[in-house]
């Protein structure tokens, strides 16, 4: 049994909380998925008219900026609960499970704190955005709808985070 085939057995089997989390993460980064796809359809669009109609889409450039940074947000939910983020086990390859099981529980402490600063700092920058009528250079929508989604979608990172710390359980 290989190193990653341990931790993963010691990982304690969802309960209904977990299970609906898991849900409404892999919903929302469905969606996340749905603005790229928007995203490849107006670039393309764009290109298609800048090329042979010497006319692109209006706000291009400033509509893929704003679904980007929703498409992303709205991702990383799902990449944190089925711990999709990137690992660096070079150090640690040869130390006890107790002390990577340590690791991974700073790990997902840290990234619920940095998650749940960022909700705050966002939901209080869209009403500080919203406050100064703030829009964008072109099409002149809004800048502030770009944030409603982001605050409550950092939110969920941090619970995600934060389930993945309660996951795990000492060996039996």
């Amino acid at each position: 049994m290989s190193n990653d085939d341990t931790l993963l057995a010691e990982h304690a089997p969802p309960g209904p909380a977990r299970r609906l989390l898991e849900i409404i993460c892999g919903v929302l980064a469905a969606v996340g998925v749905a603005l790229f796809l928007v995203e490849a359809v107006l670039s393309a669009a764009s290109i298609v008219g800048r090329t042979f109609l010497r006319n692109a889409v209006p706000g291009d450039y400033e509509l893929v900026r704003m679904l980007s940074a929703v498409g992303i947000a709205m991702c990383l939910p799902y990449c944190e609960i089925k711990r999709g983020h990137v690992l660096v086990d070079f150090f640690t390859l040869k130390a006890p499970p107790a002390f990577k099981r340590f690791l991974d529980a700073a790990a997902s402490i840290l990234m619920a704190a940095v998650a749940f600063l960022l909700a705050w700092r966002t939901g209080v920058g869209m009403l500080e955005i919203r406050q100064y009528q703030e829009t964008s250079m072109v099409l002149g929508l809004p800048v502030w709808w770009t944030y409603v989604p982001l605050a409550p979608t950092f939110a969920l990172l941090g619970l995600a985070a934060l389930s993945n710390m309660l996951q795990w359980r000492e060996p039996s």
